[in-house]
């Protein structure tokens, strides 16, 4: 039992002190844990600011975002091109690649709504193949 709290605490993350100061002869700044061997030098500690945090987005906003452009996707998809009007070769083709990608990405993300997307994509599909 003392070795393992030993182990703790001696496995801590150690703080120390970072020198930076410009080399005379190069110009460029150097950056120590130990003071430039020059008393000379001016050397500024730079205060340690921990890791970077990391911005990571709510799953439930994600899904909600890829939902939202899922729908949009739908609606352009299901809107039909006025009369004598048709949409660009490889237009339809392009719309549907990038239908496919987010409802995957919102399968992998949403598994439970997979089987409602599914049956919606079916029902898409069927009214594309009608026109």
């Amino acid at each position: 039992m003392r070795v393992l709290a030993l182990s703790l605490i001696l496995s801590l993350p150690a703080h120390a002190d970072l020198y930076r100061w410009v080399d005379p002869v190069t110009g460029s700044v150097k950056f120590s844990s130990l003071p430039p061997a020059d008393p000379r030098l001016q050397a500024e500690i730079v205060p340690y600011r921990g890791p970077p945090k990391r911005a990571v987005p709510d799953a439930e906003d994600t899904v909600a975002a890829l939902e939202a452009r899922r729908r949009a996707l739908v609606q352009q998809l299901n809107a039909k091109a006025p009369r004598g009007v048709a949409r660009e070769p490889g237009a339809l083709r392009a719309e549907l690649e990038a239908y496919e990608s987010l409802r995957a990405q919102l399968d992998r993300l949403d598994p439970a709504g997979a089987p409602r997307r599914a049956t919606e994509t079916r029902i898409l599909v069927e009214r594309l193949r009608a026109r």
